[in-house]
């Protein structure tokens, strides 16, 4: 029997129920209540009572699809515009992945991925039988940078797909609209598909930065984009996801997989979905969750400030996470912590959870995450309690 290799993050956070939770990465969650509120007086809810509740369809309700298609097309023409043809409903992000990933690749192919990541989007590839390469971001003066031509040296004869996650969890770095379309030069020149992540989009905190555009608008006929409902808009309980492709290959591909996994998504879901994607609502739920991050990302700013000596971090561009480097006491600067047993010590000395990054990101050991925790932004007043912890943890060694 071939097992798949531990999933370290998921089993860190299960294995320690916090009291002060920072490992997670969605915005706080809104309840149904405080979601129809969001929407214009007057607005039925987000339920529909005389919804019959029978099997959905099994690519999704066409109204939910159509709205998704719309917001991943293109400015411009009728004929440049995805339809819901291009749409495919899934069980959240993470089975929206799994199944592109089992449909991308197999034994034999060579697969790039962002690094680090998410690891489902590396260690699937790798089980069903593909090499994988780290395209590796590398921690600059004030961002975390991603090398085109280092990606270029990547490159093999045998490269099936390109994987990014943008906005990426857990740096929060953020890949620029020129390098989408560099990245989109690169691949057309190798048959490459481009394969993108988007499950934080759209939580991008820089006011003066350009925020890059759904990959799979960019009109490249390899390419598709993935993302959910629960990280940016705070509905990690209504479980929907989605994959959106150019190439009906593909989605062919991936909607026969699906079919060993899932029927239909809920038509309650998927209700409370359209409903919170609608143009009248959307818009109000993204400006809540900057709302909650850009005040949590100032929380954070502070944090470091006060503790420079122990601490350095880059603050995040995009996402609900940042990516913060604890280091050693009397170390001059230097020397990384241990951050297993660092997020360890904080979990039992103070009940706050964050995520030991160098333990749960790294594929390897080579050490480059070394010290490094990821913490949640997602909620400010959790955040603030959670720092005062892990201050007491600095103080005492």
């Amino acid at each position: 029997m071939k097992d798949i290799q531990e999933f370290r993050l998921d089993t860190w956070i299960e294995g320690r129920q916090a009291t002060i939770p920072l490992h997670g990465s969605a915005v706080s969650p809104l309840s149904l209540a405080e979601l129809h509120k969001l929407a214009p007086e007057g607005t039925p809810g987000p339920v529909d009572q005389d919804l019959v509740l029978s099997y959905g369809d099994a690519q999704g309700t066409l109204k939910l699809r159509e709205r998704l298609a719309e917001l991943h097309s293109p400015d411009g023409p009728e004929e440049a515009k995805l339809t819901a043809a291009n749409v495919i409903i899934t069980p959240g992000s993470i089975m929206a992945n799994y199944l592109a990933l089992t449909s991308l690749v197999g034994p034999g192919d060579h697969f790039i991925c962002q690094y680090p990541t998410f690891p489902q989007l590396w260690v699937v590839p790798r089980f069903q039988g593909a090499e994988v390469s780290p395209w590796r971001l590398r921690r600059g003066e004030t961002s975390w940078e991603a090398s085109l031509d280092e990606l270029r040296g990547l490159v093999k004869e045998n490269t099936k797909v390109i994987i990014i996650n943008n906005p990426n969890n857990p740096t929060g770095a953020v890949l620029p609209s020129s390098t989408l379309h560099s990245l989109i030069s690169l691949a057309s020149e190798h048959n490459i598909t481009l394969y993108s992540d988007e499950v934080f989009r759209p939580l991008f905190h820089s006011p003066t930065s350009p925020i890059p555009p759904p990959f799979v608008s960019l009109g490249y006929a390899n390419s598709l984009s993935t993302g959910s409902l629960s990280k940016a808009l705070g509905l990690p309980g209504v479980r929907v996801g989605w994959i959106v492709a150019r190439d009906p290959a593909l989605l062919a591909r991936i909607t026969n997989a699906r079919y060993y996994t899932t029927i239909s998504v809920s038509q309650l879901d998927e209700g409370v979905a359209a409903f919170a994607l609608s143009p009248a609502v959307l818009p109000r739920i993204v400006a809540r969750s900057l709302d909650i991050c850009g005040r949590s990302i100032a929380l954070l700013r502070d944090f470091v400030e006060r503790n420079g000596d122990r601490v350095q971090w880059i603050a995040p561009a995009g996402a609900g996470t940042a990516f913060v480097r604890i280091l050693e006491a009397g170390s001059g600067g230097g020397a990384p912590v241990d951050d297993r047993a660092f997020a360890g010590r904080v979990f039992e000395e103070t009940g706050v959870g964050i995520v030991p990054a160098g333990y749960c990101f790294e594929d390897g050991e080579d050490e480059e995450l070394k010290g490094y925790v990821r913490i949640a932004i997602g909620n400010e007043e959790r955040l603030r309690e959670g720092l005062e912890g892990l201050e007491k943890a600095l103080r005492s060694g």
